[in-house]
This record gives structure tokens, sequence and C-alpha cells, in this order.
């Protein structure tokens, strides 16, 4: 799209004098003017064509002089370049226009030539000023879906990285999985409305709980999440972290449960379960789309331990890898609810698992 340039002047001549000059720019279509005899009449072609770049606006003119109009452009949310024409014996009304936000000026009578390396110079100038805000929001949005996965304080350290997940790594982590027991009665019985309501507070209660716990969401599984702690960067207390979690999330619910009762709304339970291990991390996908995962058997064993908890009786289900890492990193205070439930065979396991359970409240 070619760059379109407003001229503000109230002398009849001026316009003829610009097509003229411009003839031939005009004709391959590299510029485009528009022409208004005030202010006012500028505002509304400005409304009318949101794509203007620079307004080229005389001082004096009828109704709304040039300083009124460029005090209205800096109310505008849009990214153009204001030129203000005028006399060089008007100084004091120039000083005042480029206080006023103006990007430069040109004396009367007009020397064509030096407008046309006005009009270039404050082009070049919008050009860069567009650059960097788009490099910004693109800052800006990259950084909010960082927010939406990983820890506040994470999303720090990953937004200073030009590219975190460039190269893939092996790290030990820890893996937990979490999802609503008994989800599809619940959502054949409370509609459309009803159902995505229960699982927007679902995952915002179980990614804050994740979030406080220095982890990171890796991905939303409908009526569950997997999170992952250690990963991009391990804290040291990874696997305290994830029964720190699971303990936050089962607080969480019975809070959220409570409030669902006063409204005579049904309560419901979650499952959990956390393995401990080597995984492999990094980017995969195509240019076009490009998604962080975590791969390997920690991760299996993590999602068939969790199905678990309900033959199991349990809130949470921890392999003994995750309770001998705990134990490493000085948290078997945490654990101090869970027992011993013995070995499990778990499928894609060559052994048995030794598993620990935090068992469900009796009623």
């Amino acid at each position: 799209m070619s760059p379109t340039i407003l001229v503000v002047d109230d002398e009849p001549d001026l316009q003829s004098l610009v097509t003229q000059k411009f003839r031939r720019q005009i004709r391959k279509g590299e510029f485009e003017f528009l022409f208004a005899r005030d202010g006012v009449e500028a505002l509304e072609l400005i409304n009318q064509h949101p794509n203007i770049d620079v307004v080229l606006s005389d001082i004096n003119m009828p109704r709304m002089d040039g300083l009124t109009l460029l005090r209205h452009l800096g109310e505008l949310d849009q990214n153009l370049r204001a030129v203000i024409v005028s006399a060089y014996g008007d100084m004091g009304n120039i000083r005042t226009a480029m206080n006023s936000g103006a990007f430069d000026f040109v004396t009367k009578p007009i020397d064509l030539d030096d407008l046309e390396v006005t009009i270039h110079k404050t082009l070049n100038d919008l050009a860069v000023l567009r650059e960097a805000l788009t490099q910004r929001l693109e800052a800006e949005t990259a950084r909010a879906n960082l927010a939406r996965y990983f820890a506040p304080s994470m999303v720090d350290e990953l937004a200073k990285m030009s590219d975190p997940f460039a190269a893939a790594q092996e790290c030990q982590v820890a893996i937990l999985f979490v999802d609503i027991i008994g989800f599809t009665g619940l959502a054949a019985r409370g509609g459309a409305e009803t159902t995505f309501a229960l699982l927007r507070e679902f995952h915002s209660r179980m990614a804050g709980a994740v979030f406080a716990a220095d982890g990171s969401v890796d991905k939303y599984l409908g009526d569950g999440l997997m999170a992952i702690f250690g990963a991009p960067q391990t804290s040291g207390q990874d696997a305290s972290n994830a029964i720190r979690c699971a303990l936050a999330m089962q607080e969480s619910m019975l809070a959220f449960n409570a409030a669902r009762a006063t409204q005579g709304e049904p309560m419901f339970e979650i499952a959990i379960g956390i393995h401990y291990g080597p995984v492999l991390i990094g980017n995969i996908g195509n240019e076009q789309r490009l998604e962080f995962a975590t791969l390997g058997d920690t991760v299996n064993s993590a999602a068939r331990l969790e199905p678990l908890a309900r033959p199991l009786r349990a809130r949470i289900v921890a392999s003994d890898d995750v309770v001998q890492a705990v134990g490493a990193e000085g948290g078997t205070a945490l654990l101090s609810d869970f027992v011993q439930h013995g070995a499990e065979t778990i499928r894609g396991q060559d052994e048995p698992m030794q598993l620990w359970i935090l068992p469900r409240a009796t009623t």
C-alpha cells in the first residue's frame, strides 16, 4: 500500500502545485495525496482514511487552525507523523508545534523539492517507529503466551532469551497429570454453557496451583492438564514442588466444592498422578505451528498413574521415584499423609512400579 499524505491548507493553489510536483509518484502509486481546507475537514478525512501516514498542515486556517489540529492528532490512536507549514517569521508557532509533537516543519513559500525531502524523511522515521511498535507488540504477545504456561518468575527469565526452546535437551523433571473424576456425567447433566464455565474455573484453579509451585503447564487436556516441574530450568526442588502443587490442587478443590455446595451444585473430585525421571524437551511441529513438547517414558508413566487413583481410592498417586527425589531435596515432611501402597504393573513398564498414595477422605 502506497503512503498516504494529507495536505491541510486553505490556499486554493496548493493542491494543484503538489499534484503537479508529485504527478509521477502519484501515477506510479508511490504516493497518494488527500486534501483538506482546515482542521475540521482534516479530522473527518482521518476518520474516513485510517491509513493516513503523514499530515502536512498549515497553521493559520479558518474553523480549526493547525496547532489545534495537532493537539487532536495527539489524541488519536493512530501512528502518523505531522509536518507543520508556516512562515519564517512565525517561529513562535513553529516552536509550539514542535513541542506539541510535530515531527518537522517546512516554511512558506514552500520549496517543493525541500518538501519532497521532508516527506521521505518523515516516512522513513515513521517506518522505524512502526517497526519498533510491531516488535514490542510481538514481544508482549510472546510474553502473554508464556504467561499462560509458565510461572511468573520463569516468564521473566524466558522472556530475556531470544529462543529459550530452540535446542532440545534432556533433563530430570517431575510430571503431574490431573483430571476430573466422572467428568462425562457432569457434562451430560450440565449442558454446554455450564460445562465450559466449570472447565474454565477448574483450569484456572489448577494452573494457579502449578504456577504457585514454580511449575509449567505443558498442555490443557479437556477436563485435565499436564504440568512439568524442572524444565526448561530446574529449581532444585522440582519433585517437592510437584507434591506441593498436588496438595494445593486438592485444597483448592475443597474450597471450590464448598462454594458449589452453597449454590446447590454437585461436588466432584480430581485424580492426580506424579512421576519423576528423565524427559526430552524442545519444539516440535513445523514453520506454521511450533509447540513446546515434553517427551519420554516419564510422561507416559505419569499419565498412566493418574487413572490408578480411582481403583486405589486415592487422591494422589506418586511413584517411588518421586518420593525418593523429594527425600533427596529435604522435603520428606510433604509426604507425611502419604502411605506406601506397594507395587503395581504399569503398562509400558518392564518391572512393577512401587507406588505411594494419598488416600481419599473416608466418609
